[in-house]
């Protein structure tokens, strides 16, 4: 049996996505920015301490393991599991692509199963639809 460091909670409001290869959560602005904060909290945990999210396992690790390979397994460094909470808060103050999905990012090399977010009172806005002179 798993033992998991922490448990991050999924309001009911928000819409579990999952795809062959990510899993996407789709909510409001206002939802998605509460879930978004909850990443922050890895930041904090060690090498192969284990998160619950729903029906998915995230893992804190300092290298990558074959459990990366494992289905709906999510393996990052601490300190990208930050960058996901981070990015995600960009999602939902139109500051990054609606979707988004972190391997987009490229702050790691791809990860095999892909997290991300959809705001769903917002526009979807991608790069390539964004004029040069739009970005601030």
């Amino acid at each position: 049996m798993l033992q998991f460091s922490l448990e991050i909670e999924i309001h009911p409001d928000i819409e579990v996505v999952h795809m062959a290869d990510k899993v996407r959560f789709r909510g409001t602005k206002e939802r998605i920015e509460e879930f978004a904060k909850k990443f922050h909290k890895l930041k904090a945990l060690g090498d192969g301490q284990l998160v619950k999210l729903g029906n998915y396992v995230l893992k804190v690790s300092d290298y990558i393991t074959e459990d990366n390979e494992k289905a709906n397994w999510i393996e990052l460094p601490n300190h990208a599991w930050l960058i996901v909470g981070c990015k995600f808060s960009e999602v939902a103050a139109e500051w990054e692509c609606n979707p988004f999905d972190f391997n987009m990012c490229g702050y790691t090399n791809a990860i095999p199963f892909d997290i991300g977010v959809e705001v769903t009172d917002l526009p979807q806005q991608f790069w390539e639809d964004i004029e040069p002179d739009e970005i601030g």
